[in-house]
């Protein structure tokens, strides 16, 4: 079996609006990928920083794989939200990154985005902060379903990842 083995940490956001952040994240892969040891999905404390409007997390990441094939290779989906001023937590974005499969170092800028819909839901986003959300946020992983979304960009997420790469030679696979 190959192995893949993600060493690193969702690191800062930035180009965000709102000063209070903090982000749900989880792996997504094929059904030929197996977890050996990690957790997939988590959450990163708030973070508020007012002078530089840079939130830091620094939220560490371990995940080690086990696979026969490069299909379905892991993607992380990142959920961003906010607290307001009135203490309400509101979702403001969605971000999906592939993991890179060579091994080394990697600092990967996730571009986040929201959903738009018609000209009501953008007045109840702009006066009440109530964003369009997905049903389903794993949809998101599936590159064929995501065409027919209208969106907006948003800010952006910094993730620094170690990977280790073990066999992939032994399956046809030559990174």
């Amino acid at each position: 079996m190959a192995e893949l083995h993600i060493i690193g940490q969702i690191s800062s956001a930035k180009y965000f609006q709102q000063p209070r952040l903090l982000c749900k994240w989880s792996f997504h892969t094929g059904s030929n990928w197996r977890v050996v040891s990690g957790i997939t999905e988590g959450q990163t404390q708030e973070c508020c920083d007012f002078y530089t409007n840079v939130p830091v997390w620094d939220h560490p990441i371990d995940i080690h794989y086990t696979t026969q094939t490069l299909q379905g290779s892991p993607k992380v989906l990142l959920q961003i939200f906010c607290r307001d001023n009135h203490s309400r937590v509101l979702f403001i974005a969605y971000g999906v990154c592939s993991v890179p499969l060579s091994p080394g170092f990697h600092s990967l800028e996730c571009h986040t985005w929201k959903p738009i819909g018609d000209w009501k839901d953008r007045l109840k986003d702009k006066f009440l902060g109530v964003t369009l959300q997905l049903k389903s946020p794993s949809v998101l992983c599936n590159t064929q379903d995501r065409f027919e979304l209208l969106t907006e960009s948003m800010g952006s997420v910094n993730i620094n990842l170690h990977i280790l790469a073990k066999n992939f030679d032994k399956f046809g696979c030559n990174l």
